[in-house]
């Protein structure tokens, strides 16, 4: 059954990206089924469904994806604007560092997400991930702890331990 679902919502999701790139032109309509049967498939192969669907949580899920998505996007024009105006200055308002930040999700799908879109916003940039250690200097075998990530921003005064921070309260709560 969740593979059924799994291809069916996936299908629809992508056969409507699809037709709004192309503009769901009637000349196109065998690319476009076989481009959303491909990728279907190929989403399949790299992300198989896991668990039980539980429709319970998808309104809660769209929502915060959603206010993720808004959030993001203002995040991006924010900071946009802010590099553009210290790269133009006369004297580039640009003293590039490294702040080491916490890592709050567990391995997996969210840690991900929120790797990808910190490293998309603009400003800073994830330069390494850090696994957490034991006393011992062994790798930990709990989830996430003491894990940190290398964060290389244009100036400290972008706070981007506080933007990750807040990027991944955001994920966790669309990925519950």
């Amino acid at each position: 059954m969740k593979w059924i679902l799994a291809v069916i919502l996936r299908g629809l999701l992508l056969g409507l990206l699809w037709a709004a790139f192309s503009g769901a032109d009637p000349q196109y309509v065998l690319y476009g089924a076989v481009s959303v049967s491909c990728s279907v498939a190929l989403s399949l192969a790299l992300l198989p469904p896991q668990g039980s669907p539980r429709p319970s949580r998808w309104p809660r899920r769209l929502w915060f994806s959603l206010v993720l998505s808004l959030w993001f996007l203002g995040q991006s024009v924010v900071g946009g604007v802010d590099v553009a105006r210290r790269a133009l200055r006369r004297r580039p308002d640009i003293d590039p560092t490294v702040i080491p930040a916490p890592v709050h999700l567990p391995e997996g799908h969210a840690r991900q997400l929120a790797m990808v879109l910190m490293n998309l916003l603009p400003g800073s940039m994830i330069q390494r991930s850090i696994p957490g250690e034991d006393p011992h200097g062994e790798p930990t075998r709990e989830a996430h702890r003491g894990d940190t990530v290398e964060l290389h921003t244009l100036s400290a005064a972008l706070d981007p331990a506080r933007q990750w921070s807040r990027l991944q309260h955001r994920v966790a709560q669309a990925a519950r």
